[in-house]
């Protein structure tokens, strides 16, 4: 009997405009935003290569200098052209190393938050800086976001599931033909089950070959495990839809009150509850404002501006092994008072900043849960946290950052405060990041 049904809806069906619609429309959709996706992570991979390669000649001009003054053929006339000083090659100019989120095999399927998030940025003795490729891009699509996988997935692929099954028993009814199917030796709930499987399975089928064939094309590699997750997720999330289609025509309405209430349906889990548990996390765990927070930094840093001789004071007591006294050069007197000011300086915004984190923790933690009540919300989390391009992911680079600039600081700054500069051979043990 099901193959007879099939047989007939796939006569029937051929016959649409939705299902050509669908056939030519949802393909194009799916090509082009994995183009833009493939798109966008060769741009990345392309800045990643690009400033990798740049730190590397650096480096490589340093030592290729210094093993030139060593021999005798080359000299300098300042201490801030010295490729031996350590604080030349630890902090000025092209000195210092990048830190990046490398993407992942599924990064070009969701763009998450690169468009507001950083995925690199630069390390150097005193400084974290979190960089932009992509800084002079128009702020509306900033703040709209990215036309990625992920938002034809979530967003459009529910309304072509709704014109492919918002009237299969409504129209039958309006048609005139509902009485031919009561004659039949099968419920009409039996019926609908194996119309809305068929039509499922096109859709479902549709957008798998899409994906496959685009991918391909395109050099993204869906034929792992990862591959087979998100065919997976695809078809929990299509099988949602097609099921609230089902509900819907087992009613006794006409297609217009089916399509106007699967409509509402879209918009109330992609727009009301998001909207809805947004309101709730920002009400129970509020965000002190950014403005709160660079005044705070600014009063931080007025205050060690303010105690600085007595910091500084305090920290050679403290530590007089790492402090050359006596006849020493200025640029030494001047930057070792620096790097202590700093260091003062981020041990307090530290302590400050938790005000500010522990709220966001918070708002994550409320919002993850929350989000089981939203299936496409719960998709787009999916996809992102795959993607690696999740808020999450994205805000650990500060913590690689600061790990990193610790180990920095451990190579350069005990050469620097004993005035030891290095040799051409010791330049090669100059931490780089994993």
């Amino acid at each position: 009997m099901m193959a007879h049904i099939f047989s007939f809806e796939w006569l029937h069906i051929r016959k649409s405009g939705a299902f050509w619609g669908t056939v030519i429309v949802l393909p194009l959709l799916i090509g082009f935003s994995l183009f833009l996706g493939s798109e966008r992570i060769n741009q990345q991979e392309e800045t990643i290569a690009g400033i990798v390669a740049e730190e590397t000649s650096f480096y490589d001009g340093m030592r290729t200098q210094l093993e030139a003054i060593e021999r005798g053929d080359a000299e300098v006339d300042a201490w801030f052209q010295n490729p031996a000083n350590p604080l030349v090659l630890g902090q000025f100019g092209q000195a210092g190393r990048h830190i990046f989120l490398q993407p992942k095999p599924l990064a070009p399927l969701a763009a998450g938050q690169l468009d507001i998030l950083p995925y690199y940025g630069k390390v150097t003795l005193t400084t974290m800086e979190p960089l932009r490729d992509n800084a002079l891009e128009n702020p509306f699509m900033q703040v709209s976001g990215s036309f990625d996988f992920a938002f034809v997935l979530v967003w459009l692929v529910p309304l072509f599931i709704i014109v492919m099954g918002y009237n299969v028993i409504s129209s039958e009814r309006e048609s005139g033909t509902y009485a031919l199917l009561q004659s039949q030796p099968v419920s009409i709930r039996s019926i609908l089950i194996q119309k809305m499987i068929f039509r499922f399975l096109l859709v479902f089928g549709i957008i798998i070959l899409s994906l496959l064939v685009w991918s391909v094309l395109f050099g993204i590699d869906l034929f792992n495990i990862q591959g087979l997750q998100l065919i997976a997720a695809i078809s929990l999330y299509a099988a949602f839809w097609f099921a609230l289609c089902v509900l819907f025509n087992l009613f006794r309405t006409s297609s217009a009150v089916n399509a106007v209430g699967l409509t509402g349906l879209w918009v109330f889990f992609l727009l009301i509850i998001p909207s809805v548990i947004s309101l709730i996390v920002t009400s129970l765990h509020p965000v002190p404002s950014r403005a709160l927070w660079i005044t705070e930094q600014r009063t931080i840093q007025q205050s060690v501006q303010a105690e600085g001789d007595a910091i500084f004071d305090t920290w050679v007591v403290d530590h007089p092994e790492e402090f050359v006294e006596g006849d020493t050069p200025q640029f030494y007197n001047t930057w070792i008072r620096r790097f202590v000011w700093a260091q003062a300086t981020e041990e307090r915004e530290r302590e400050a900043e938790r005000q500010f984190e522990e709220p966001r923790e918070s708002q994550a933690q409320l919002a993850s849960r929350l989000r089981v009540f939203s299936p496409p919300m719960t998709l787009q989390a999916w996809l992102e946290q795959k993607a690696g391009t999740d808020t999450d992911r994205l805000r650990s680079l500060e913590n690689e950052m600061r790990a990193f600039q610790q180990e920095w600081q451990e190579f350069f700054l005990p050469r620097f405060q004993r005035l030891e500069f290095f040799t051409s051979d010791e330049l090669a043990d100059i931490p780089a990041p994993q």
